[in-house]
């Protein structure tokens, strides 16, 4: 609305500053691509400048020799779990409060809005007791229960909003024609709803992927370490290694940027949607 609004001249200013901005996000990730790909030699003569040679030993070195490999896989199994079941149940959660209307709706939103407004550092200690009293602490279990746990609330919230914004002809219309429950809910609300609920899929993975302080906690053993909680262990011993270390942080950014790219056409759509509301 407002770009239509704008002349020529007066977008040009507008377009400069995003791609300021953007050449300001995009450097780092071209600098960090770059340095995992050099020899450290090479990398000291010129931190900043061009690599005169390219090698694929970091990355090989990071993934085989200091267990990157499997920290990786370990992380995208425990969050593509958790993902699955928090979008499971905020579909179905989200969509009964938004159409069924139950009893205390009201407050059953305003009880997710609260629990997002409690600092992760504050649960720490009774969510490590509570686990360790089911003897869950050093399973892999215990932290997609923790996933599940905290990503719930706004997960609900979320989709809950997107949902009230179908309208409800379209699901008069299907109930007429004989659709069920789980028939309207599959074929109809959530493909009009997938933007939302890509965007959705995108950052609660990325919240994920990228946790560091429970992960740590409740996966002591170096055997069962998570990728972010390996490659800070990796960090702290290579830290005079800049190659190496940005070999591990590629590694850990190549799937959020990977599903970044595929999903950038909904994450943007979810957005536009979400800010129009």
């Amino acid at each position: 609305m407002t770009s239509a609004t704008l002349n020529r001249k007066s977008r040009i200013p507008i377009f400069i500053g995003l791609c300021i901005l953007a050449a300001s996000i995009l450097y780092p990730v071209f600098f960090l691509a770059i340095a995992a790909f050099r020899p450290r030699l090479d990398y000291l003569r010129d931190p900043l400048g061009f690599p005169h040679e390219w090698t694929f030993a970091n990355i090989l070195a990071v993934w085989n020799g200091y267990g990157a490999g499997a920290a990786f896989l370990r992380s995208l199994l425990v969050v593509s779990t958790a993902l699955v079941i928090v979008l499971v149940f905020a579909i179905l959660a989200g969509y009964a409060l938004a159409k069924f209307n139950p009893p205390f709706a009201k407050v059953i939103t305003g009880s997710f809005v609260s629990v997002m407004l409690v600092p992760g550092q504050v649960l720490i200690l009774p969510i490590y007791l509570m686990l360790s009293a089911v003897g869950l602490v050093g399973s892999y279990a215990s932290v997609i229960l923790l996933y599940v746990a905290t990503s719930l609330p706004f997960a609900v919230f979320f989709l809950s909003l997107s949902f009230r914004s179908l309208g409800d002809e379209l699901l008069d219309a299907a109930r007429v024609d004989g659709a069920g429950f789980f028939r309207t809910l599959v074929q109809i609300v959530i493909p009009m709803a997938k933007p939302s609920i890509a965007t959705l899929a995108v950052l609660q993975f990325l919240g994920m992927w990228n946790e560091l302080l429970y992960a740590l906690i409740l996966l002591p053993d170096d055997s069962k370490r998570l990728l972010t909680p390996a490659l800070s262990m990796i960090g702290e011993k290579l830290v005079n290694n800049q190659p190496l270390v940005s070999a591990g942080l590629l590694i850990a950014a190549s799937v959020p940027l990977l599903l970044l790219s595929l999903t950038s056409k909904y994450v943007v759509e979810g957005i536009s949607i979400g800010s129009s509301k």
